[in-house]
């Protein structure tokens, strides 16, 4: 059991129960399973006011980077703020935000050029919605007014972002008569990712997966403005791994229906699936395994390039709130005119490129040139390939996999091989007994999965495979 809580503690939390409103909680939880106090972040770890250490297994919703109060990050956000703190970025510009611009876009697809600030992963993906939409209206496509985007996709909780999203789970399907138009096409999980996994009839499935895509496109690509996706792995739908040449097909029907292409990379980008964005894997696995292994991973990934692409939570390390969204010169160039012309994008934020944020994104970005953070990330790839293997042997686990430093897998009812139900909450009591022994982790549905900073051990990640074998009993 953890050490009782400091006597000040209680007040605190009931101040909290009195009057905080937590995200994607039921408050009434609370009433009896209080939120856990955290008073500190050390590297991979967060440190509780009863005076536990717990391995931040889920990256603090996937925004933890390089581990909690880095150094450099937090040297970065002092210096900044000693010489100005925010400004508004309508009419004027800034050191940190130019000095951001030039860092990332070499690592970004070259077609890429134009950079647009907002505060995170759902404004980001409202600005590339609302940028396909004007941009199809200024070229003479006033029929494009709909969006296509995957089932089971996750895009943020702003309405626009819920629009295209997935509509038939427990977050979003009450707001459907608030919603934008979207048509959405079921991709299948690539089994390849599946440890051990049978592949007996991929091939075929594969290729009716990309004649699928065709249709799809055939019957609706006239009247969409823009496809978005989270490429190759669907996080909040269950860490749903998909295939690299559906993400090709993808493109290749965009292209051929004057389609835009938005890659919504809020999660997966830096570093996450063991290159800098997702987007740089769209080859095959064939093309990967005929290239050799002995080459790095992003040379032996043919790239997708997107039209808009969205970033948030790994951009600053997680350390505070920012987001971009990146824009070809084509589509850039329908807003370009007179101001008379009404072709801006008249679109902002109050913080948009805040100055501290921008500094703290440029040392995030440092590191990946410093240090060996890829280098990091196979390493942890590995180990979680470890963890999972030996997880998948419970009686209580289905389809353990692995995609860079993402390992995942379905949890169900030993006795019937289906889900719990959700009055059960196996996933929350699941996820309070792990804290008691050290490990954060919360499971989506009945998908538990590890998604650790990458300055992670990989023994730390083998430890935490084994603390959840024991509490699955």
């Amino acid at each position: 059991m953890p050490t009782p809580l400091p006597h000040d503690w209680t007040d605190r939390l009931a101040l909290d129960r009195a009057h905080v409103w937590h995200p994607f909680t039921q408050m009434k939880v609370h009433e009896v399973d209080p939120p856990v106090p955290v008073i500190g972040g050390e590297g991979c770890d967060l440190l509780l006011a009863d005076g536990s250490r717990v391995l931040d297994g889920i990256s603090s919703w996937w925004t933890c980077l390089h581990g909690h109060c880095h150094p450099r990050l937090m040297g970065a956000l002092e210096r900044q703020a000693g010489k100005l703190d925010h400004v508004l970025f309508a009419g004027f510009t800034h050191e940190p935000a130019l000095e951001l611009v030039a860092r990332l876009r070499p690592k970004l697809p070259p077609n890429l050029t134009r950079a647009f600030f907002s505060d995170n992963g759902s404004t980001a993906v409202e600005v590339a919605l609302k940028m396909a939409f004007q941009a199809q209206l200024q070229r003479g496509e006033a029929g494009r007014t709909r969006f296509g985007a995957l089932r089971e996709g996750y895009h943020g909780d702003t309405l626009g972002a819920v629009g295209v999203g997935e509509l038939d789970n427990f977050m979003t399907g009450l707001f459907r008569p608030l919603l934008l138009a979207c048509d959405r096409l079921e991709l299948p999980e690539d089994p390849r990712r599946e440890l051990d996994a049978d592949l007996a009839g991929w091939p075929e499935r594969l290729e009716a997966a990309r004649e699928a895509v065709r249709a799809y496109f055939d019957e609706h690509g006239d009247r969409l403005a823009a496809f978005i996706a989270e490429p190759l792995l669907q996080a909040a739908g269950g860490m749903r791994m998909w295939p690299p040449e559906l993400l090709q097909e993808l493109r290749a029907q965009c292209d051929a229906h004057g389609v835009y292409l938005i890659a919504d990379e809020v999660m997966t980008g830096f570093g996450r699936t063991g290159t800098f964005l997702a987007c740089d894997q769209g080859g095959s696995i064939s093309e990967r395994e005929a290239s050799g292994s002995e080459a790095p991973l992003h040379d032996r990934w043919r790239g997708v390039a997107p039209d808009l692409l969205c970033l948030s939570k790994g951009l600053t390390g997680g350390t505070l709130p920012l987001s971009m969204t990146w824009a070809t010169e084509e589509l850039y160039g329908h807003f370009w005119g007179e101001p008379a012309s009404g072709r801006a994008f008249l679109h902002g934020h109050s913080y948009t490129a805040n100055p501290l944020a921008c500094a703290v994104a440029c040392a995030s970005l440092a590191l990946f040139d410093d240090e060996p953070v890829l280098a990091n990330a196979a390493e942890i790839a590995t180990a979680m390939a470890d963890a999972f293997r030996e997880l998948s042997a419970h009686p209580a686990v289905r389809q353990a996999r692995v995609f860079g430093t993402v390992g995942a897998c379905r949890l169900v009812d030993p006795a019937t091989g289906s889900p719990d139900t959700l009055e059960a909450r196996y996933g929350w009591k699941l996820h309070r007994r792990a804290l008691e022994h050290g490990l954060l982790v919360r499971p989506v549905g009945d998908c538990l999965y590890l998604m650790p900073p990458l300055c992670t051990p990989p023994a730390r990640i083998r430890e935490a495979g084994e603390t959840l074998r024991a509490l699955l009993g």
